[in-house]
């Protein structure tokens, strides 16, 4: 077990994003356009800025959780950093299992630990922007072999719908 992560995730930490090739960058346009369109459409986003006294370190604390917590376990644990080798298909369905459980932690984080997060993290539309989100980052992890990659993507993702899309944030609840 020790070997595994080791073999995933501590080397995926060691492999910086720029290295990364261009097609594991390629699909966030992709994620950003469909997010936009589900999120404006739904109402989930709205032009809102945050202005709190805490906003400045938001951004570090929305790094650590849920950008680099979540992508290390939902991808640099459960898919295997040299998955591509075993092909495609093998891939694709480690990405989807990742996906599946990755979408369903909101839900159950919601009923369990969050009850504040319940209208949102049940809400349909938004489980469909963070599916979105969980290929995304997944593919850019197989892809790069980087977990480094899916953190910026997932860090970005949150730190600009909280800053400035009226996004909710854990941190200003406490």
């Amino acid at each position: 077990m020790t070997n595994y992560f080791r073999n995933n995730l501590g080397k995926s930490l060691q492999i910086s994003p720029l290295r990364a090739p261009l097609k594991a960058w390629a699909v966030l346009p992709l994620f950003m356009a469909a997010a936009a369109a589900l999120g404006f459409g739904s109402g989930i986003l709205t032009l809102r800025p945050l202005d709190a006294k805490i906003t400045p370190l938001l951004p570090l604390t929305l790094f650590i959780f849920p950008s680099l917590l979540e992508e290390a376990f939902f991808r640099g644990v459960l898919i295997p950093r040299d998955i591509i080798e075993s092909g495609a298909a093998r891939a694709a369905r480690a990405v989807i299992f990742s996906t599946i459980l990755f979408v369903a932690w909101h839900p159950f984080n919601a009923l369990v630990f969050n009850h504040s997060a319940r209208p949102l993290f049940l809400d349909p539309w938004f489980l469909l922007i963070v599916s979105a989100l969980g290929l995304t980052c997944g593919y850019s992890y197989v892809v790069s072999r980087s977990i480094w990659l899916p953190v910026i993507i997932h860090w970005t993702t949150v730190t600009l719908w909280v800053l400035f899309l009226g996004g909710r944030n854990l941190v200003l609840e406490l």
